[in-house]
């Protein structure tokens, strides 16, 4: 209760976010925007992973390679949407 009372007491401006500036992109400095943008190799460097479709697939070359095994499980959206 006591911080309703304090968010109520406050003028609205303090509560409220700045707006946002949207910042203007030259068609000059899209190169740029897109090196940023785009991911590199660093970031792609999962995909070259010879990941198994199955958990006893993994099992058995974990097993068979003397490696440890990453269960990667997900319930729901990969975005939290759910």
């Amino acid at each position: 209760m006591l911080i309703s009372l304090i968010l109520l007491a406050a003028a609205p401006q303090d509560v409220l976010a700045p707006p946002l500036e949207v910042p203007s992109v030259e068609r000059s400095e899209l190169a740029r925007w897109r090196g940023h943008l785009r991911p590199n190799e660093e970031d792609l460097r999962y995909a070259r992973i010879d990941w198994e479709p199955t958990f006893t697939e993994g099992l058995s070359r974990a097993n068979d390679e003397q490696k440890p095994l990453l269960l990667w499980l997900m319930n729901g959206h990969p975005l939290g949407c759910t």
